[in-house]
């Protein structure tokens, strides 16, 4: 029997390259969304809503890129976890200031959790000890 298999957590880690690949391509990655998906910020700082939806995600996009300006990029600098139905990463966002020129990056930590092949939910935290928490962990 040929073929190649792929862990659950190999598969949501090459899911959540698409997703941040999709943010610096400013698209929209419905595929990759379940029903219901939700975005929602635990870190005070550019955007503080919860975003639902397809629309929600183009949304946060918008209000991201309206604070940090349209070449802001978004880096994932480490995936410190994952598991069948998540993947915990640091990251950065580089950008500028709308108002000021002035650069900017926000470093915070998120948990994307996955269900059937997709994106169900996307939480960022502070921290990297608080986005462990999230899925039962502790660094």
């Amino acid at each position: 029997m040929g073929g190649y298999w792929v862990s659950m957590s190999q598969r949501n880690i090459d899911l959540h390259r698409r997703l941040a690949a999709a943010i610096n391509a400013r698209e929209v990655p419905e595929e990759l969304l379940a029903p219901g998906f939700r975005m929602e910020n635990h870190v005070t700082a550019a955007v503080g809503e919860t975003y639902y939806g397809a629309a929600g995600w183009r949304e946060w996009m918008s209000d991201l890129f309206e604070v940090l300006g349209e070449e802001a990029r978004y880096e994932t600098e480490e995936i410190i976890a994952d598991g069948d139905d998540f993947v915990v990463t640091t990251l950065r966002i580089f950008g500028r200031s709308a108002h000021s020129g002035m650069p900017l990056v926000f470093c915070l930590s998120t948990v994307v959790w996955f269900h059937d092949g997709k994106a169900s939910s996307a939480v960022a935290y502070t921290s990297s000890r608080e986005a462990l928490e999230a899925v039962g962990l502790h660094e």
